[in-house]
């Protein structure tokens, strides 16, 4: 069976490698001039089992035992390891309600180490931490940013082994190399321009640079562009996704010390509207959006090759602000940091790993700010669908129950369905 994923992102690495030791001919097309320059590039790489839907956190949960032992997973290759760190997870929300706690019993029954901090506990285990309540989050403009709401926080959530991996561009180079070995190739600054259906079945693939070739599958993980694409190929799906603009930045951290480290976890502040995680072997810490909240506007882009590239005042200050009255020691220094697209599904912001309509088409899509944690785990899962639609089977019918070898048990893959009903999420980038 001959695969042609586009895109070359940690997603398509990694369903390239799936596909190929399967013994399909993988051919990869990548609009940059290598794997991993796009989104993937900008992401922060955080491993954690924290979300909404009980399905996704076995998914992050299996993940997280990927990723626990990559040179097993990814197989002899020449390249130097991807890290997986595990300071552990702070997750602030503003309210420890039914909801958290439903949470909180799901990550229990996927083995996840998790625990109920109250406040004491968090001020006896991360002292540096500041526990007053910020819920609301407030625009930077306005003049009561800095006020104390009078409020603390009613708790945490304490994920003992949540972490990150050091570069997901080196593990995305890992899933590559490993890719190759297993013989896919990859087609760099080949951007598609046309995807024609043909008569008989499969596929007639236009790409800049190159000659036009046929392919008997076709598989869009093109991040930020997966709904130019879709366009191209005629499919009309009933969730969108869309690119999102979004800034991460870098702060110095203070409290690191040569001879101990830093003592700072990662932390998705839910109270405070941003996350962060530990950098540089804890050195610096980054920060990004947690929450999205409702006085910020999302930054959504019409074109994906036209969009600021530049780190914004507004998303600086915002951002790191949020995180100094968490972390009262940091200090404000020079604006540093990336700034890259989302690919978002607009209701929920969970992934569509799915066949379509159009037969032999497949989309991994809306994978942005929460499938690098399960990319390996991801790329099994659109093999196993591949196979199984390709094999006769319709999956909308008979949906897959797909194994989950290190959680040891299976999950019902139609929260990931294009024609999923609306579930239950955050709406934001936390899940």
């Amino acid at each position: 069976m001959r695969v042609s994923i586009i895109g070359a992102g940690v997603i398509g690495c990694a369903s390239a490698f799936e596909l190929a030791r399967r013994g399909c001919e993988v051919r990869v097309l990548e609009r940059h001039g290598a794997v991993g320059h796009g989104s993937t590039s900008a992401s922060c790489g955080i491993v954690r089992r924290f979300y909404s839907q009980p399905g996704m956190v076995l998914m992050a949960q299996e993940g997280a035992h990927v990723w626990s032992d990559w040179e097993s997973h990814v197989g002899p290759i020449d390249d130097d390891l991807a890290e997986f760190r595990r300071p552990g997870m702070l997750f602030i929300p503003p309210r420890i309600d039914d909801a958290t706690r439903e949470i909180l019993a799901n990550m229990k029954r996927a083995g996840v180490p998790a625990r109920l901090l109250s406040i004491d506990e968090i001020a006896e285990r991360f002292p540096f931490l500041e526990t007053a309540s910020h819920d609301p989050p407030r625009p930077r403009d306005d003049t009561l940013f800095f006020e104390a709401t009078g409020r603390r926080v009613e708790g945490a959530i304490l994920e003992e082994d949540a972490g990150y991996v050091v570069s997901p561009l080196l593990a995305t180079q890992n899933l590559y190399s490993a890719a190759r070995r297993e013989g896919a190739r990859f087609l760099m600054r080949r951007g598609v321009e046309a995807i024609h259906r043909l008569p008989g079945g499969g596929f007639r693939l236009e790409a800049s640079g190159g000659e036009p070739f046929e392919s008997d599958v076709v598989l869009n993980a093109s991040g930020p562009h997966s709904s130019r694409i879709n366009r191209l190929a005629g499919v009309d799906l009933e969730l969108e996704t869309r690119p999102l603009r979004r800034e991460v930045h870098c702060l110095a951290n203070p409290l690191f010390d040569e001879r101990t480290g830093s003592p700072v976890p990662v932390i998705g502040d839910l109270d405070g509207g941003v996350y962060s995680r530990p950098e540089a072997g804890g050195r610096e810490v980054v920060v990004g959006y947690s929450a999205d909240p409702p006085c910020d506007e999302l930054e959504w882009v019409d074109d994906p090759d036209d969009y600021r590239q530049d780190i914004s005042d507004l998303y600086w200050e915002r951002q790191c602000l949020r995180l100094m009255k968490r972390i009262p020691g940091l200090r404000l220094g020079p604006a540093r940091g990336v700034v890259n697209l989302y690919d978002v599904t607009v209701r929920d912001w969970y992934p569509i790993i799915d066949r379509t309509e159009l037969p032999g088409y497949y989309v991994a899509i809306g994978t942005s700010g929460s499938s690098f944690k399960t990319s390996p785990v991801i790329g099994r899962l659109v093999a196993e669908i591949v196979e199984a639609c390709e094999g006769g089977r319709d999956t909308d019918r008979r949906p897959l129950e797909f194994e989950l070898p290190g959680v040891g048990t299976s999950v019902d893959t139609r929260f990931l369905s294009r024609r999923r009903e609306k579930i239950a999420t955050s709406g934001t980038v936390i899940g």
